[in-house]
């Protein structure tokens, strides 16, 4: 698999433990978002590990397809971290 992919997943990986402590104390609001975020990330492991099976040929495509899921996951984790930052106690 491509590395930066690989490399991108792993940032992800570390952003969602963080986030997902914080978001247990979030509101409800975040919460809700947080949920639909979780449907997206059992979507985009399931991409990285058809990519990563050596079986299945890999296309541009697929390869793509995940990049956007990512993105997509990338930028909901820093709305909702900006979010909680607004709202920790000074």
């Amino acid at each position: 698999m491509n590395k930066d992919l690989e490399k991108f997943w792993e940032q992800l990986k570390t952003q969602r433990d963080e986030l997902n402590v914080r978001a247990q104390l979030a509101s409800y609001e975040i919460k809700d978002e947080w949920n639909e975020l979780e449907e997206k990330w059992i979507e985009a492991k399931r991409k990285l590990h058809e990519l990563r099976d050596d079986s299945v040929e890999s296309t541009i495509e697929m390869k793509h397809s995940a990049n956007v899921v990512m993105e997509e996951i990338s930028k909901a984790y820093g709305r909702i971290h900006n979010r909680l930052a607004d709202k920790a106690p000074d």
